[in-house]
């Protein structure tokens, strides 16, 4: 019984054919149907919650030492994105969320990446230089991922509003041009 589950959950997860470099069960509390409409045929689509859920609370000792609530950034607009150094989708990614954080960042964007490397700072903080993340960022304990997680693969990205309600998520590497359009309309909201 657990080799066809296995092998059930093999064919679901290759039939999808996301981008991204690991695979479990989602259980963020998002409820989407259809993906929104896709901007870049290139990015990972963004699935758009159809009904109004509160983003689960946290806080956690970022990388440089400060901590981080997320019900403190009500307000501005969250992009939390849960990735892996060793995920080829999130080194893609990556310098487009950069971009994104400095061009927003004065409106009221927040990133917060999410590392889960095992690893810890070790190769946490080489790739964080190497592609110049001066975003929030912490390697989660488990606390993050016990709210938001497990996810079907990684990168895995959820959009929260100004009023603390999860509005986008998506699995996969995203493209600037697939959430700027959506970050620039949270902004003004």
């Amino acid at each position: 019984m657990r080799t066809f589950s296995l092998f059930l959950l093999f064919i679901v997860f290759t039939t999808l054919s996301l981008p991204s470099c690991s695979s479990d069960s989602q259980k963020s509390g998002m409820q989407a149907t259809k993906p929104a409409k896709q901007l870049d045929p290139y990015s990972a689509p963004l699935y758009k919650s159809q009904k109004r859920v509160q983003a689960s609370d946290f806080n956690v000792k970022l990388i440089n030492g400060q901590s981080f609530q997320l019900s403190k950034q009500k307000g501005k607009v969250v992009l939390i994105n849960i990735w892996a150094t060793w995920c080829a989708p999130c080194r893609e990614e990556t310098p487009e969320l950069v971009d994104l954080y400095d061009k927003y960042e004065k409106d009221g964007l927040v990133i917060l990446g999410v590392s889960i490397d095992k690893q810890g700072k070790s190769v946490v903080k080489p790739f964080m230089e190497k592609y110049d993340i001066d975003y929030p960022t912490v390697i989660d304990d488990g606390t993050i991922m016990d709210k938001y997680g497990p996810t079907m693969g990684i990168p895995t990205s959820y959009l929260i509003n100004k009023q603390g309600e999860l509005r986008y998520f998506a699995v996969g590497a995203l493209t600037q041009k697939e959430l700027e359009p959506r970050i620039q309309k949270m902004l003004t909201e």
